[in-house]
């Protein structure tokens, strides 16, 4: 028999100790709940596994490997995305031979596998479910059989009025290959929601197996501890005994003589000091804890350091790398998160979760995203505030601006107070346009900028951009700046004489507007008579751009043109159907051209009545040969080292200079420094038009394009079937944080062979036509492998080859 092993929990309420691991790798008796289900497969003759993956799946694989060192055999399917717990058991199907249990990798349990399994056999059924009898039902799934155990009636979670029966669903099942053909491929479905009762109304008999022995969901903090204590008092049958006052303690650990250890899990590195007293706890490893400190009923995660004369009370759960110092008292029932430094003497009444220390480097480039008022709250805006004030000085203007969402306006008004407590002076633009405040501090009005947002794919999060005196992002030396400031905490409040004071912005759209239409051939625009759709996706832009538009003597359906708190983040699968409602309006309307601009009014998107919407890579290729064709006097133009090679055929059409720069928004606005350059361009929607502002305008972009159309004298299809086409893929590759530095540094010593270009990763020269580009990922644990040739079969033969060397060096290692 085999076993599929369901181990992608997230373990969101046993945080913080699952926030740097997976719920099925948190630990009892020192070892991984895993591995304790492993040892009670293996003890009943199952030693063939699939472990289904999904949170952090690296920790698991990089302790488990293939199971040889545990005497099994391990197979690992980490779905693309969450298809429930039987779609996510289907993608095992390819690996099972025969009859399979499917287990939960996060649960504690004794049952007799073997008696299940026969009772299974004897069934000859297509399901067994095993059933366990719980004094409180509500949280599980509950079953009700007939005399003949067989399952009449099932209900997911039920409510105190639902419950109809004591006995749950253990979530450990007994099938028959041929389950796989009631579960569809590829979409989110259920054992418990969908599966089994879908089973019961075709009347397919399934049947209840009622089990003796210990079973328990670790489903909380508190259920943690108490099965770590059930575990040292043996109550499951294949666990030994500690006694009531045992300890489990790993003979890695450093005690001294003078310490008290009660009915407690001591692991490895762990160090106790004289006087110290551990009673019913679970330390991991390598925590030292200081003379006579004292922990009752506490878990302590990794690498944490507890001082002397500490007294930490019961239920309270540390996570990894904190350090406590001495005489700290900290009461009952306490989450302190990871990384927190509690200095000496200080007393702990409320959890310590979220605070300036979860962010151990606040900037990405020049934006802090956090979650919304959990790190990003207004404790945090007006620190954040006062830093940024002291930076820029006493005495300076700030402009700051915000989108139409609540939370934004919030931490706007708490960064503004910050600011103002600094001595520097408040700008207020309100709900404006990114590129209005751009341009604002291109004109001189401020000395400094900041924007405030929902964060585009995440509404859980804020985005907070800053800007330098100039508009352009605010460099990575004076993030660094202000970070150091924030985190040592070394700025200067101004007396209360010289607080900032406070006022609105005026006339920023009337001048936006003017030096918007003097960058324009307005009359070549009028002249065609385009006929266009716009897609504003809710965002700011609809505040301002149809009064501009209407200079155009154009015909306009505009979509989404109003402002929308609750649409402005979008998830991609929401994205993505918007982009297809947009195209198909285009279709049926068989306008000219549509354009989709972004919440923030910095990118856009394009389609046309016979064309979906336009890869990024080859939209930038079409803008660019209309660019080239109406400006045939620009020497050079500027695009980031992974944008397509389309690029360097269209320049060469034109004998134009095509300049690399690094994948950064401030790179590209670098580039505009340079007075040869006339048109800089991303591979995501965002251009710059030198002449007009050194950031991207998805506004002007829009115009723009309208401009090089009329004068260019090709519309966007005929362009598209006239310019040369390269074939591009693209592939992901897990790659700890840990391994990119190594990937990278092989990658580059494997392919010296060829020429190279080391802007933004490695990118070599195969031949005139064929690329590869292997970079790192900012955030992600991933490696991004970018191919690009002629053909489709020469693109994806050179990705195999190079996607097989990159996954080479991951496997050496």
């Amino acid at each position: 028999m085999q076993a599929v092993i369901m181990a992608g929990g997230f373990g969101t309420r046993l945080r913080p100790l699952t926030n740097n691991i997976p719920k099925p790798m948190v630990p009892i008796l020192n070892k991984p709940i895993l591995e304790h289900i492993i040892g009670l497969l293996k003890m009943h003759g199952i030693k063939d596994y699939v472990v289904l993956l999904f949170f952090m799946p690296d920790k698991i694989r990089d302790y488990f490997g293939d199971g040889r060192k545990f005497g099994v055999k391990i197979r690992y399917v980490v779905p693309d995305e969450d298809y429930g717990t039987a779609g996510a058991v289907k993608l095992s199907e390819k690996f099972i031979d025969d009859n399979f249990i499917v287990i939960s990798g996060d649960v504690l349990t004794d049952f007799n596998l073997s008696s299940i399994a026969s009772f299974h056999k004897m069934k000859d059924t297509v399901a067994t479910i095993s059933l366990y009898s719980s004094k409180n039902p509500l949280q599980f799934g509950i079953v009700l059989t007939d005399a003949k155990q067989r399952i009449v009636r099932f209900l997911e979670k039920p409510s105190a009025s639902e419950v109809f029966s004591d006995t749950i669903n253990t979530g450990i099942y007994f099938f028959r290959k041929d389950i796989f053909k009631y579960i569809p491929a590829g979409e989110s479905f259920d054992f418990s929601k969908d599966l089994f009762p879908s089973l019961l109304k075709q009347k397919i008999p399934i049947y209840g197996f009622k089990t003796p022995g210990y079973w328990r969901d670790v489903g909380n903090l508190e259920e943690y501890i108490d099965a770590n204590m059930d575990a040292l008092r043996g109550k499951l049958e294949h666990f030994e005994s500690y006694g009531k006052t045992g300890s489990c303690v790993s003979p890695k650990a450093n005690i001294d003589k003078d310490a008290v250890i009660e009915g407690s899990v001591i692991g490895n590195g762990v160090k106790l000091e004289a006087g110290a007293v551990v009673k019913n706890c679970v330390l991991w490893d390598n925590v030292s804890v200081g003379k006579d400190s004292r922990l009752i009923l506490d878990v302590v995660g990794r690498n944490c350091s507890i001082g002397r004369n500490t007294r930490i009370n019961d239920y309270v759960f540390i996570g990894d790398n904190c350090n406590i110092k001495n005489n700290v008292f900290v009461s009952s029932s306490i989450k302190i998160w990871d990384n927190k430094k509690i200095d000496s003497n200080e007393k702990i009444t409320r959890s310590v979760i979220y605070d300036d220390l979860f962010f151990s480097d606040l900037f990405t480039d020049a934006r802090i995203t956090g979650l919304s008022n959990l790190q990003i709250n207004p404790e945090f805006g007006a620190k954040l505030g006062s830093v940024y004030g002291a930076f820029v000085g006493q005495g300076k203007n700030i402009i700051i601006a915000r989108d139409s969402d609540y939370i934004s306006n919030m931490i706007k008004r708490s960064i503004s107070s910050g600011i103002m407590s600094a001595g520097a002076n408040i700008i207020d633009s309100q709900v404006t346009p990114i590129p209005i405040l751009r341009q604002e501090l291109k004109s001189g009005e401020g000395d400094g900028g900041v924007f405030v947002r929902k964060s585009p794919f995440d509404k859980r999060s804020t985005d907070i951009i800053f800007f330098d005196k100039d508009g352009r992002d605010l460099s990575g030396n004076k993030t660094k700046s202000v970070e150091r400031l924030f985190f040592s905490e070394e700025y200067k409040r101004a007396d209360f004489d010289k607080v900032g004071s406070f006022r609105y912005l005026e006339r920023a759209n009337e001048k936006y507007t003017k030096h918007f239409l003097a960058c324009l051939d307005v009359q070549a625009i009028r002249k065609k008579k385009f006929k266009i759709v716009i897609d504003y996706s809710y965002g700011i832009a609809s505040t301002i751009f149809p009064s501009i538009l209407g200079e155009f003597n154009m015909d306009i359906v505009s979509l989404s043109a109003h402002l929308d708190k609750e649409k402005i983040t979008r998830t991609e699968e929401e994205f993505h159907k918007s982009q297809k409602n947009f195209y198909d309006v285009v279709k049926s309307l068989q306008y000219e051209i549509g354009f989709m601009i972004d919440a923030g009014g910095e990118k856009i998107w394009l389609v046309t009545p016979h064309r979906n919407v336009f890869s990024g890579e080859r939209f930038l290729t079409l803008v660019l040969k209309m660019f080239l064709i109406v400006n045939r006097h620009v020497k050079k133009i500027a695009v980031p080292v992974r944008a397509t090679g389309e690029v360097d055929l269209v320049a060469r059409e034109f004998g134009t200079e095509v300049m690399r720069v690094k994948d950064t928004h401030y790179a590209m606005m670098m580039a505009c420094d340079d007075k040869d350059v006339g048109f800089v361009g991303g591979v995501f929607g965002g251009f710059l038009f030198p002449e007009f502002l050194y950031a991207t305008d998805g506004m002007f972009t829009v115009a723009k394009i309208l401009e090089l159309v009329a004068k260019s004298g090709y519309s966007i299809d005929e362009l598209d079937s006239n310019t040369p086409k390269l074939h591009l893929l693209k592939e992901n590759i897990a790659c700890t944080r840990e391994e990119k530095g190594t990937v990278m540094r092989r990658f580059m010593e494997s392919t010296m062979e060829y020429p190279q270009e080391l802007i933004d990763g490695v990118k070599i020269f195969l031949d005139k036509d064929t690329t590869v580009l292997c970079f790192p990922d900012k955030d992600r644990n991933l490696v991004h492998l970018n191919v690009e040739s002629r053909t489709k079969a020469r693109t994806a033969k050179v990705m195999k080859e190079f996607k097989m060397m990159v996954k080479g060096y991951l496997s050496e290692d």
